[in-house]
């Protein structure tokens, strides 16, 4: 019986511990997925903060510029009632639109860059590096900042890497290189460093301190401008860069700064074994604009002003150029399916009827004898429509908050890369 009776003790004991095991067990994982929902909630927290800072310093930059623009607009119209110029006013106008296109721009980048495939080929990089000099140059000597490239008696190895986004990257770090220099300049160079090649940006600026190190590379952070001054943008250039340096394989960052002294950033990228190919992309933009001569261009969107605007901008290419709002205010025009358009650019979101992806397929299917018609869409959304993905080519995708220069020069290599054969006579000046 005491046998038994000790047996029955046993296993009331064992279940015992047993039961207090498991009940230990599942209290560490309750408390671990409650620590879990807790970090998880407090990160949605600081998103929501961010989002609200970042609101609340675009609210407030952007509003700057709108402002002046509508003063100087006034100065200009009262100059002109009297007789006088007004040609300060305008560039003052044009000046202060172009940075709110800056600010929309990079809005637009830093937003597609999650989902962005780099699209990997040899790189001449002394292309590039000429065409950020070039574009950096003027803006440079206008702030009174010295801007050089160094010079070396041979040039750079090619790279392997996208050449948009590497572009990108080495142009916000030296737009950020100008923006902090007050005086002093701006120095552009390169070294080879085993099989990689490091391009480097130095400036005299505003340095960086080590209370800052840390976060230059977050969303909206700005140094050295609690004014918010716009011509220093939204403080998303280093977020763009380090995005950048994520997605392209074997790149890299590094930066040295001393505060009140200036900062070197250096940018590292593999060097190539192949030669890469001189493509559309190292054309002159004015080869490009004269594509267009001649060429019928068929333009549509909603809005009456944007719309007179661009047909202002092609007809100033020497295009030949029809407008609508509409697929309705369309119908006329093509009623005698006579030339069909060489191309048709139309805004995606339109108010009354198809949108400009549904009125693309009809004009399409209306001079289907034809050939596909090329499209170019221009669209005002952060996040591309994912009806455009079932969009036949060719298509191209452009943005509202590019420059009229720029939409000019994507829509004219756009036609040339669709005709080659017309293309082949148009020469550098």
């Amino acid at each position: 019986m005491g046998v038994v009776i000790c047996i029955q003790f046993e296993r009331a004991a064992r279940r015992e511990f047993m039961f207090r095991r498991t009940l230990r067990a599942a209290n560490a994982r309750v408390q671990a997925a409650s620590s879990a929902v807790k970090r998880q909630n407090e990160r949605m927290r600081e998103l929501v903060r961010e989002k609200e800072r970042f609101f609340s310093s675009a609210y407030h930059d952007i509003q700057q510029p709108l402002a002046a623009i509508n003063l100087f607009i006034r100065s200009a119209r009262t100059k002109l009632e009297a007789g006088h110029a007004a040609t300060h006013d305008l560039d003052v106008i044009e000046e202060t639109a172009g940075d709110i296109l800056d600010m929309f721009k990079n809005i637009q980048d830093y937003s597609e860059l999650g989902s962005y495939v780099p699209s990997l080929s040899p790189i001449d990089t002394q292309a590039v590096l000429a065409d950020v000099f070039e574009q950096y140059l003027e803006p440079a000597r206008s702030q009174g900042i010295e801007i050089r490239s160094t010079m070396r008696l041979r040039r750079p190895p090619p790279i392997e890497s996208d050449r948009s986004l590497f572009k990108r990257v080495l142009s916000n770090l030296v737009s950020n290189a100008i923006k902090n220099t007050r005086m002093g300049g701006v120095v552009i160079g390169w070294v080879e460093v085993g099989e990689r090649l490091r391009i480097d940006v130095w400036d005299t600026g505003v340095g960086i301190s080590p209370a800052h190190r840390d976060a230059i590379f977050a969303e909206y952070y700005q140094i050295d401008n609690p004014g918010r001054d716009r011509s220093k943008g939204l403080g998303l250039g280093l977020s763009i860069v380090q995005r950048v340096i994520g997605i392209l394989p074997g790149h890299s960052l590094r930066f040295y700064s001393v505060e009140g002294r200036g900062s070197h950033f250096s940018l590292y990228a593999p060097i190539s074994i192949m030669t890469p190919v001189i493509g559309t992309e190292d054309r002159k933009d004015d080869a490009y604009t004269s594509v267009l001569k001649g060429k019928y261009v068929l333009l549509c969107d909603d809005e009456p002003t944007v719309l007179e605007g661009l047909r202002r901008l092609f007809i100033s290419a020497g295009a030949l150029v029809d407008t609508a709002g509409s697929m309705t205010d369309f119908e006329a025009i093509l009623a005698d399916e006579g030339r069909a358009p060489d191309v048709l650019v139309t805004d995606i979101r339109l108010r009354e009827g198809p949108n400009g992806i549904e009125l693309a397929e009809r004009i399409r299917r209306r001079f289907d004898w034809a050939g596909a018609l090329p499209v170019a869409f221009i669209t005002g959304e952060l996040i591309s429509p994912p009806s455009l993905r079932d969009f036949s080519q060719p298509f191209v995708l452009l943005r509202k908050s590019s420059a009229p220069e720029n939409t000019l020069v994507e829509v004219s290599r756009f036609v040339a890369a669709q005709q080659p054969a017309d293309f082949c006579h148009v020469r550098d000046p």
